[in-house]
């Protein structure tokens, strides 16, 4: 018998009835927010708000966010729901400029959602907030300096010519290669030399742990989304913890691996010159700057605050950091600029001809110096980050209600901001006929307005390791376009379909291109 009325079937469902109207009324008690302040706006959708694709990974989310791009081209900004909370897309150049850098004291943090605190892996530079990041960007600045990068660049030359020559076994018998596999090995062989300090040649031992680790930890499974899900639908989750994102084994891999590496290294007064030996000297509070070489400037750095040595497990966070925002991102824009140059033969030679010239002047060797002669190839290297942007999208917290300017719309503490990059790349009133790949639109970018073209952010939180990045993507370029014509392989995608990847730009399906040697002479 029911405790209320009689019948227990019935009593069950008013009850479920009841948690039901509970729930929903708590999903949507805010999605009439932009409506009542008069800002256009997506309606939502119960219990997914704004974006019902991007909530489980049915559509990228460049493409996601770029068709609210066109269907408001008026607007200078998009009211959204971001599953119950309001959120604002901003396609207004001016706008975005006060967001990342103008008004950054009012956007200084990533919206990220917030770790276990015991997962210290994820405590790295990217997801760190508020005074915490300023503190800790302030002491790693001087460690991505182009001067480090120039340091480690024996190393990253070590690796590129291991790629060579994997390149030469690859295309004895077949010439088509994997290039999203080629080029992930490759990036994974410099960041495991140069950051860990481990040589792990993983274009030859394809079953590194370095490698199933990596891998590991770049997963998007179904598992995690809905993790995400509800961190974002309730956030009484945030605050109780009770949800991992790190794998274990991947956690107790980094870990393991720089304990022994920094434990080894003091004891036997070791240095490598690489990225590890920086923050080994942070560790024992030693300065990493050059003679002459001043720290870069932060916006509020008057409030820095004196800090110890960096501990282990910040000292894991930081190289992991390092690995996941490289590793992926590097291999990926050199696989896109490959594809690109095999799309298009006059690119390509042009490319060819400039590495080979260059290189000629240098004796033939690979040089930091050289890759920074190289002008056409910056120009190509661009024009594949507007069109596969690392990230298709930038977001900021806002930590201060803020009043947009020449509006009366004020946005509240704890509300995010969209910055739509892959929309902001593909608009034809900043690129001319967007969807063409053409590098030459890049040899007179100073007539581009500022804030339209973000493939690495803008401001004081743009990607720390920009330089770092991009000469490894050159190194790569250099390498195999001076000895092979890359052509497109049967069956390649032309124009490229993009996967459903909630955080970077992927084609859809492996990417096969065809590698000839130019000459007989390649070793």
């Amino acid at each position: 018998m029911g405790m209320v009325i009689e019948n227990t079937f019935a009593e069950l469902i008013y009850g479920l009835i009841f948690i039901f109207w509970a729930i929903y009324v708590y999903f949507v008690k805010d999605y009439g927010y932009w409506e009542e302040r008069g800002v256009p706006h997506v309606p939502p959708v119960f219990p997914f708000g704004s974006t019902v694709r991007n909530v489980w990974n049915r559509c990228y989310r460049g493409i996601t966010y770029d068709q609210i791009y066109r269907d408001f081209r008026d607007e200078r900004f998009v009211g959204l729901i971001d599953i119950r909370n309001p959120s604002l897309l901003v396609r207004d150049p001016e706008l975005i400029g006060h967001i990342l850098e103008k008004d950054f004291s009012n956007f200084t943090d990533h919206t990220m959602v917030d770790p276990n605190p015991a997962e210290y892996l994820l405590n790295h530079l990217y997801n760190l907030k508020g005074q915490e990041w300023r503190d800790m960007r302030h002491k790693l600045a001087p460690a991505y300096t182009a001067a480090k990068v120039k340091m480690m660049f024996c190393l990253v030359q070590r690796c590129s010519a291991d790629l060579r020559k994997a390149f030469t076994k690859l295309t004895s018998n077949n010439s088509v290669v994997n290039v999203k596999d080629c080029m992930s090995r490759f990036t994974m062989d410099v960041i495991a030399t140069c950051v860990y300090g481990v040589e792990i040649n993983s274009l030859e031992n394809v079953d590194s742990e370095f490698c199933l680790m990596g891998r590991k930890s770049n997963e998007v499974s179904v598992v995690m989304l809905l993790k995400m899900y509800l961190m974002n639908a309730f956030p009484i989750f945030k605050k109780i913890h009770c949800f991992n994102y790190m794998d274990s084994d991947v956690t107790e891999f980094f870990t393991r691996t720089i304990r022994s590496a920094v434990e080894y290294r003091e004891s036997q007064s070791v240095e490598r010159f690489d990225f590890l030996d920086l923050l080994i000297k942070l560790r024992r509070n030693q300065s990493i700057l050059e003679e002459g070489e001043k720290s870069p400037d932060l916006p509020g750095s008057s409030t820095l605050r004196k800090r110890e040595g960096l501990t282990i497990e910040e000292i894991t966070a930081q190289t992991f950091a390092f690995f996941a925002a490289g590793y992926e991102t590097t291999a990926n824009t050199i696989m896109f600029c490959l594809y690109e140059l095999a799309c298009d033969n006059r690119i390509q030679d042009k490319l060819s001809w400039e590495v080979k010239e260059v290189l000629g002047r240098h004796g033939g060797d690979i040089s930091y110096q050289a890759l920074q002669e190289m002008s056409y190839m910056e120009q190509v290297i661009k024009e594949s980050l507007r069109r596969y942007p690392i990230l298709p999208y930038l977001t900021r917290t806002c930590s201060g209600n803020y009043k947009l300017p020449n509006s009366n719309v004020e946005i509240q503490t704890g509300h995010q901001v969209v910055i739509p990059v892959y929309s902001l790349h593909h608009d034809p009133n900043y690129f001319p006929e967007p969807f063409t790949f053409n590098p030459e639109r890049f040899s007179h970018s100073s007539n581009l307005h500022p804030h339209v073209y973000l493939p690495f952010g803008e401001g004081p939180r743009m990607c720390i390791g920009k330089q770092f990045g991009l000469t490894s993507v050159k190194t790569a370029l250099a390498s195999l376009v001076s000895d092979y014509k890359i052509s497109l392989a049967p069956g390649t995608d032309v124009p490229l379909k993009l996967k459903n990847n909630p955080f970077t730009t992927l084609p859809s399906k492996p990417l096969m291109l065809v590698f000839t040697r130019r000459n007989a002479t390649v070793q």
